[in-house]
């Protein structure tokens, strides 16, 4: 009887989470927690954001805990500016040093062994490889609309 294409997906992420695990830590970009890589990248991929839009994005998370997260990155490493606008005193917009920004191609660079990896596994002919573009398209788009996501690095 075939896998379900549930079960599929998980046996492929289970396998790349052990790759990326084996890889990236070997290549781990300064001292950064997953949670602070992810703001990294997510402020990049946004251009900016307020403190309270990127912890939308972690329910489980509460918004002191994502805060301070911010105020490390701000304060004791330098990689992100932090600004009050001035129209709503209330919020808190989060950019991207030049120092942010040279990690950001830092960790993407340590990921794309991955990616690369990730590709050549699945083996697939040229005209595959386009339909396989769309297939992911279509996911992101999924978790793009599921999250509320509007990131400027996602021109699909």
């Amino acid at each position: 009887m075939a896998k379900s294409i549930e079960s599929l997906i998980y046996d492929m992420a289970f396998r790349v989470r052990l790759y990326m695990a084996s890889k990236v830590s070997e290549q781990k970009v300064g001292d950064l927690t997953d949670r602070e890589s992810l703001i990294i990248e997510l402020v990049g991929m946004k251009g900016h954001m307020s403190i309270s839009e990127i912890g939308s994005l972690y329910p489980t998370v509460s918004n002191s805990t994502i805060s301070t997260t911010i105020t490390k990155l701000w304060k004791d490493k330098k990689l992100v500016d932090k600004r009050i606008l001035p129209e709503n005193q209330r919020v808190t917009t989060v950019t991207l040093t030049e120092k942010g920004e040279q990690i950001l191609k830092e960790i993407k660079h340590t990921q794309a062994d991955v990616f690369s990896a990730i590709s050549v596994s699945l083996g697939l002919s040229p005209d595959q490889t386009e339909s396989f573009q769309d297939i992911i398209k279509n996911a992101i788009n999924f978790f793009d609309d599921t999250m509320g996501l509007k990131l400027n690095d996602t021109e699909l």
